[in-house]
């Protein structure tokens, strides 16, 4: 299962990844960049849907994009695959605000001593018992 992190900052990228490589279900992409991940999107729908993601985790704070300009901009993006876009910021009101714009649900941003994310880490085994994997 894909999961993408779009998050302007490395260390969340780090942390994000560092989190998924303990599970091999899932398997990760990152962007810097909110348009790079709008127009990713768009082109894998037209070109290669079964490369799309799972889970989006969207950061809010994305330098000129935030993330809830990103959400709608997928959302508006018609696909056979819908998928769950996570309010990932570490400030509480942008992920809220992700979740207005289209977004599922929030995920805490946080790094753990390991380098891992324990709340993202809770969260994907669930997604895991629910798929029966």
């Amino acid at each position: 299962m894909l999961i993408w992190l779009v998050d302007d900052a490395p260390s969340n990228h780090r942390s994000t990844a560092a989190t998924i490589a303990g599970l091999p279900a899932f398997s990760f992409e990152g962007f810097l960049d909110g348009d790079e991940a709008v127009t990713t999107f768009a082109h894998r729908v037209a070109h290669d849907v079964t490369r799309l993601p799972r889970v989006i985790l969207m950061d809010f704070y994305l330098g000129d994009t935030r993330g809830d300009e990103v959400t709608e901009r997928i959302r508006a993006i018609h696909t056979p695959l819908t998928p769950i876009i996570i309010g990932h910021s570490s400030v509480a009101s942008g992920s809220r605000q992700i979740v207005a714009s289209g977004g599922d649900l929030i995920v805490r941003k946080v790094t753990a001593m390991d380098g891992t994310n324990p709340d993202l880490r809770v969260y994907l085994d669930s997604l895991l018992r629910i798929a029966g994997a």
